[in-house]
């Protein structure tokens, strides 16, 4: 039986930012920006077994989901039978919230995004317009132009001669190999505003003696000022051979300042055995770093973005927070002086070494049975004729960057209507690394198999001609290059900008109290 909290309950808890309460929205990513709980975590009913072990790592939590009781009723069941022993559900959704006087906020990461504006605001950042900057390049000026973004980003389109640094976390780390001479200006440009002015104030920090600059509004504004992209690889930063005597005191510093404890492998395994707390254990490094060799334990979310994301990774009020980077720690203090206005729990950092063991005795939700074809049996199936559809359940940029050929994009909520309209189908659900569609196989009233291997096992991909079962519902950011785009980031800057007015006097955004 569901088991209900009200808003006003619910409003106390988060006031009191209780230790063990996660409160979960699992709608849409879509849905999530037209409303939500500042102090949510993002969690869609479509990747509930995916990532629920890493966001909610407890069995003994509280859960309160918090969206709209049509989605929240089932996702508080299937939690119960993946073992959550007190999940509760929001009454009358987020009208129930609003009533007792809770706000709501519209976009995404809305505290990491407001925390970029209020560092912006209380640290002074210097910030330079396109037009300001090419007028530099154009007189012969030394100028670096650093790009904060993930690499993935980084390819898709950047400022011609810009550098790809890796993400926030990786440009003190990494601005050396570039920035020779102190006269030197270095711009920091990301694709809208908050990772390019936590960028340069990241670097301004170390004590860097340049001149150091956050690109007004990224690379929309560049594009839309009548400048042109650039696409694919360019140039990207090393990694440096050593770190100097002032960022290596850099670091113990912002250490010392945000309280936090380099622990040994071992003091970490023992955090994690407590069951009375939650420890999260984020690998800041690189993605490639990251592939390369890393702790079991850990979930690979580089600083600058795990600072931008925050509702993404972090659920429980209060939880330890382990960082693991090399042992420098360059990486690790670049994430957790901002990281210090976000969370209210312990920061701790450990490094990364490939003898040692990280365990966590959580437990890892066995996959459910499930029939599974493979590429040569799906093939027969096209050649004699057999009926079949394929479903593709990866995220739909996934899915449109490359899909099987006659395939449709769903989410598992959808499976039930596709297989009313195909009744005589076989409904053949694809998934990768990341997403196991075992999970859901039992909910869906048809004849269901899986890919084995997922979308690696396919022979041929294509971009033509995509299918979406309903509106694509897991992309919130800009459409494609046009005059769309530029009223998407138009609408977008209106909202960022109006942030900190927003949000004003929510405690939940009081970042210099939750600091200290």
């Amino acid at each position: 039986m569901t088991t209900y909290i009200s808003g006003k309950d619910l409003l106390e808890l988060v006031s009191d930012r209780a230790p063990a309460v996660a409160v979960l929205d699992v709608r849409t990513p879509l849905e999530r920006s037209k409303g939500h709980i500042a102090v949510s975590a993002s969690l869609p009913f479509h990747e509930i077994e995916q990532r629920i072990v890493d966001l909610v790592p407890g069995t003994a939590t509280t859960v309160v989901l918090a969206g709209e009781p049509d989605t929240d009723g089932p996702a508080a069941d299937l939690l119960e039978s993946l073992g959550y022993s007190d999940v509760r559900v929001l009454e009358d959704g987020l009208t129930g919230w609003t009533n007792a006087g809770g706000r709501l906020y519209t976009g995404t990461n809305v505290r990491s995004k407001t925390l970029g504006e209020w560092i912006e605001h209380e640290f002074s950042t210097p910030t330079v317009d396109s037009t300001t900057v090419q007028g530099w390049i154009e007189q012969g000026d030394d100028v670096v132009i650093l790009d904060s973004r993930p690499t993935t980003e980084y390819l898709h389109h950047h400022i011609p001669g810009g550098y790809d640094t890796g993400g926030g976390a990786e440009i003190a780390y990494r601005a050396g190999s570039v920035v020779k001479s102190p006269d030197t200006k270095v711009v920091i440009n990301c694709a809208g505003r908050t990772r390019g002015i936590v960028g340069a104030q990241s670097l301004i920090n170390t004590g860097i003696a340049n001149q150091v600059f956050s690109l007004y509004n990224g690379t929309p504004a560049w594009e839309q000022s009548g400048r042109s992209l650039a696409f694919g690889d360019e140039q990207a930063l090393p990694a440096p051979q050593d770190v100097s005597d002032e960022l290596a005191a850099w670091v113990r510093a912002t250490f010392d300042k945000a309280g936090v404890q380099v622990l040994s492998p071992d003091a970490v395994q023992e955090r994690l055995a407590d069951a009375s707390t939650t420890t999260y254990v984020f690998d800041v490094r690189t993605p490639a770093e990251f592939a390369a060799g890393h702790f079991e334990v850990s979930v690979s979310a580089p600083g600058g973005q795990l600072v931008q994301q925050v509702d993404n990774h972090i659920a429980v009020p209060n939880a330890h927070v382990v960082l693991v980077d090399d042992q420098d720690f360059v990486r690790a203090a670049s994430t957790v002086q901002w990281l210090r206005y976000l969370h209210t729990g312990p920061l701790s950092v450990v490094a990364y070494t490939e003898d040692a063991v990280l365990d966590h005795p959580r437990r890892a939700l066995p996959l459910p049975d499930a029939q599974h074809v493979d590429r040569s049996e799906l093939e027969q199936w096209r050649t004699d004729g057999t009926d079949h559809l394929v479903v593709d359940l990866r995220p739909s940029a996934d899915y449109a960057a490359g899909h099987i050929p006659g395939s449709v994009h769903a989410r598992r909520e959808q499976l039930t209507q596709i297989a009313e309209k195909a009744p005589d189908a076989t409904l053949v659900l694809v998934g990768n690394d990341r997403y196991s569609p075992e999970h859901v196989v039992s909910e869906v009233p048809a004849s269901v198999v899986v890919l084995a291997g997922g979308i690696d096992a396919a022979e041929t991909l294509t971009t033509d001609d995509p299918h979406y079962a309903g509106e694509i519902a897991d992309r919130t950011g800009p459409p494609p290059f046009g005059p769309e785009r530029d009223r998407w980031y138009a609408e977008y800057f209106e909202w960022e900008l109006a942030l900190l007015e927003t949000t004003s006097g929510d405690p939940h955004f009081a970042f210099a109290e939750i600091a200290s």
